[in-house]
């Protein structure tokens, strides 16, 4: 069997998993609910954070503002989001998830644990548990504060 990976990189090897599984998946959450799988992050962003703005959803997703706004027009257009006026800066929009996004929010996550069922099967139950500890623990450290200024001591030792 040939190699999974051309890089012995923790990053690389991340990144083309879940890369991989991603493209693997897309067009049956799109068969099935008739969005890509960033859609369907998006949307739920919404429905975990009703109000939530254009601005913190490109945050939060890191997609690039163009791709942003596509996403959002089109589960605009779906009916699937609705976005109101703020009513303390009349540019900002809020934004909403209908009563058809809901649904198409728990089509998706039924589906979503089902596809992971097939992804983690090479996984024993103890395994899985371990490996959802050990990214809970990585993610902790990249979002922190402490991961930050590790970065900034190498840079620093780089360049000086």
């Amino acid at each position: 069997m040939d190699k999974p990976f051309k890089n012995e990189r923790l990053t690389y090897k991340l990144n083309i998993v879940a890369q991989q599984a991603i493209t693997a998946n897309d067009a049956i959450f799109f068969q099935e609910t008739g969005c890509h799988i960033r859609d369907l992050r998006v949307l739920r962003l919404i429905d975990d954070t009703p109000g939530t703005t254009f601005a913190e959803i490109a945050k939060i997703t890191g997609f690039e503002r163009s791709l942003t706004s596509r996403i959002l027009q089109n589960l605009i257009g779906s009916r699937l989001i609705t976005r109101e006026n703020s009513t303390e800066d009349a540019r900002v929009f809020l934004l909403f998830t209908t009563g058809k996004g809901k649904e198409v929010r728990q089509v998706a996550r039924r589906l979503s644990d089902r596809l992971e069922v097939i992804l983690t099967d090479p996984l024993s139950s103890q395994e899985l548990r371990a490996l959802n500890e050990i990214l809970e623990r990585l993610g902790n450290w990249v979002t922190s504060e402490d991961y930050s200024q590790a970065l900034d001591r190498e840079v620093n030792k780089a360049s000086g």
